[in-house]
């Protein structure tokens, strides 16, 4: 096929590269299938109409198939850190936020509302009399007489506790702690310390029922007991811990028929004699952390897996998280079509595109929240996660890599040369060989920094971002540097991207950053941010575009000639907390988000019997003549394919002004634009044939 040439003024604007904005695209980012299931769901309740709804700290999902499978359910939620579900007396369902307060879902718009206690890190819900809410926090108990329309907080006999878990009886309300139980005979108003015989004060979980009999799961610190009864409204706690070492007791449940569940770490609990005897079932590879009964099954909640499901009284379980979607921590691009993407429970692997996923070593995965993920020298998968660096070959599986203490680690990046560098809570780690060497970057005020992301400079300088400053070491036995931004003598840097010699800096405040000294100097780099965004990622795609990915404000691309910064979010719907980014070199784009899962921008996909299968490009387009342009424009383009072409016309700032659209049979054609309404100038064009786009720009003139 031979598209018409034409000679026309396009030298200096070559490399110009064109962002389309987000209200002139159709659907830019698609929703991935998958991954599913690498969260922690801290929740379960069945409520009207049999369906199942699910708490997890990235949202809120419900389930109507007794829960094989899940969608979204969070649509109105501000904060998708869910710590509790209660349905209240008056059919409301209520859930409790992590710093949110309350949010209540309306039926009539089926959407979640605030309901109270904003800004609170809230824990749990009961309502023991109809109108009367009991809500734990941080800090205190929250009391409500009135249905929530207002509160009193009450202290916890002085004492200033997390309250992790709440439970009432007839007579007594019962509140977990990290400093213990507490409870209250009046109605919550005041709360004695209630723990004598506990041997571990960190009490996560509570439950009692109208005999007085109280229940109360530990996550003990040193190997203590973690499972309690109270046979006397909590006056004193006797150990009832299983055979099979709970480790930890995130939640007790007493079923319709008074069988007393508690879930633990690997297996859940079964009690027909108030916790004399227990029967186990080893039910996940990682902690249950809440149950319910549907039907015949048994659902439970745990932390990383997702959802577990027994139709056979617990004795085999299955995942069933077809659709319940995690927080995405990281993207990593390690091959063609190969993806990895790190979440709260684990590492996904894709080798076709993000078409199909797995676990990595699904037999005996890591459970654990990732941080990062990378190749080394040697092409394993190294890990960077809450519990320290691990590293997966296929022979040994994952093996723990340090450092000591395994601290959580934030960020890492491996070195030509097979190191390690890691950061942690008190500056930095090399990983050489098998020896870890730390160091430390220490504050003016002499505090030891949290480094939260790093990098290393083409000229191997590093550069270190923590909580409210950052730092950067030369080569050698150079000190370490407090970076400034002019005249302020800090700045918070969340994520560094390397673009040839050239650092980004994205930060909390200050929008992007470039420096061309290797960190000695920096400069805002283009306009278009308003100075608000937190920016989580910056990655470049295969033509050189640099993109940002926001937490609140989606993603956004730069037009390298205007220098603004547009954002490109259609697809996205609301899921614009974006937490990671990363661009294959076939244009493929994968976004991570808080709680709407993975997205991509798909231009090449595979199929399992032959990765690397690239579709077929549809959409050709050949050079726009004359240019400059003065009042009409051509744009000779092909289809191989027949369909919908849609054509759009925009100024510098990124604003629509022109648009077309029409069907075109497969075949070759020039289409005339008028531009007679538009002021001389630069502009820029795109061409989309599904989900294909074609960008260009040209001068008009008077």
């Amino acid at each position: 096929m031979n598209l018409p040439r034409r000679t026309y003024f396009l030298g200096l604007l070559l490399g110009i590269v064109f962002a389309i904005p987000s209200y002139g695209q159709s659907n830019y980012w698609q929703q991935a299938p998958g991954p599913f299931g690498g969260t922690s769901v801290t929740d379960l309740e069945l409520i009207s109409g049999g369906r199942l709804v699910a708490g997890t700290s990235s949202g809120i999902f419900s389930s109507v198939d007794q829960g094989v499978t899940w969608s979204s359910f969070s649509e109105g939620l501000s904060n998708f850190d869910i710590r509790d579900l209660q349905v209240l007396a008056d059919g409301r369902l209520v859930a409790a936020t992590y710093g949110s307060g309350l949010f209540a879902f309306n039926e009539s718009n089926q959407t979640w509302e605030a309901a109270g206690l904003d800004r609170i890190y809230t824990t749990s819900i009961i309502e023991p009399v109809a109108g009367h809410l009991l809500v734990g926090a941080n800090g205190f108990v929250y009391d409500s007489i009135n249905n929530g329309q207002t509160w009193k907080s009450r202290t916890m006999d002085g004492f200033a506790v997390n309250v992790q878990d709440l439970a009432f009886n007839n007579t007594h309300y019962f509140a977990a702690s990290s400093l213990g139980v507490f409870r209250s005979s009046d109605l919550g108003v005041t709360w004695q310390f209630a723990s004598f015989g506990l041997e571990e004060y960190n009490i996560i979980s509570v439950s009692t029922d109208a005999a007085g009999v109280a229940y109360a799961g530990a996550s003990p610190a040193n190997g203590e007991c973690a499972l309690y009864r109270s046979r006397g409204n909590g006056s004193i706690w006797t150990c009832i811990q299983p055979v099979t070492n709970p480790l930890l007791v995130p939640v007790i449940k007493v079923d319709a028929e008074g069988v007393l569940w508690a879930g633990g770490y690997q297996h859940i609990f079964k009690s027909s004699n108030q916790g004399d005897g227990w029967q186990s079932f080893q039910a996940s590879k990682s902690s249950v952390k809440s149950v319910a009964f549907v039907g015949q099954s048994i659902v439970i909640g745990t932390a990383g897996l997702g959802v577990l499901l027994s139709q056979n009284a617990g004795q085999t379980w299955t995942e069933s998280n077809e659709g319940l979607r995690s927080k995405i921590l990281s993207v990593t691009l390690a091959g063609t079509g190969r993806v990895l993407v790190g979440t709260e429970g684990g590492l996904f692997e894709s080798t076709t595109y993000g078409s199909n996923w797995s676990r990595v070593n699904p037999n005996a995965p890591l459970i654990q929240r990732i941080t990062d993920a990378d190749l080394d020298d040697q092409g394993r998968i190294v890990a960077a996660t809450t519990a320290g660096v691990w590293r997966y070959t296929a022979s040994s599986g994952w093996e723990a890599l340090g450092p000591p203490g395994m601290p959580s680690i934030r960020d890492f990046s491996v070195q030509p040369d097979g190191s390690i560098i890691v950061g942690y809570h008190a500056g930095l780690y090399t990983l050489k060989g098998t020896t870890w060497t730390p160091t430390p970057i220490m504050g003016p005020d002499q505090s030891a920094r949290d480094i939260s992301t790093l990098t290393v400079t083409a000229n191997g300088t590093i550069l270190a971002g923590a909580a409210w400053d950052s730092w950067k070491k030369a080569p050698g036995n150079s000190p370490w540097e407090l970076m400034s931004v002019g005249s302020i003598p800090w700045f918070d840097v969340r994520t560094f991207g390397n673009v040839g010699t050239r650092v980004l800096a994205g930060t909390r405040y200050l929008g992007i950053l470039e420096s061309t000294d290797d960190g000695s100097t920096w400069n805002t780099l283009g306009t278009g941010l308003n100075g608000t965004e937190d920016i989580q990622a910056i990655a470049t795609d295969s033509n050189g575009r640099v993109h940002i990915a926001t937490y609140g404000s989606g993603v956004f691309q730069m037009n390298q000639w205007t220098k603004v910064w547009l954002p490109m979010n259609t697809g996205f719907g609301t899921h614009l907390r974006v937490t990671a980014l990363a661009f294959d070199s076939k244009g493929n784009g994968y976004a991570g988000t808080l709680d709407g899962g993975l997205f991509r921008h798909a231009v090449s996909t595979a199929t399992e019997d032959n990765p690397g299968l690239e579709v077929p490009k549809s959409l050709h387009l050949g050079s726009p003549y004359p240019n400059p342009a003065n009042r009409t424009i051509t744009l000779p383009m092909a289809l191989t394919t027949a369909g919908m072409i849609y054509v759009r016309v925009y100024d510098v700032l990124g604003r629509e002004l022109l648009t077309h659209s029409e069907f075109r049979p497969a075949a070759e054609w020039e289409l005339n634009l008028d531009l007679s309404r538009l002021d001389a100038g630069m502009y820029m064009y795109s061409v989309q044939s599904g989900n294909e786009f074609k960008n260009g720009s040209f001068m008009l003139i008077r």
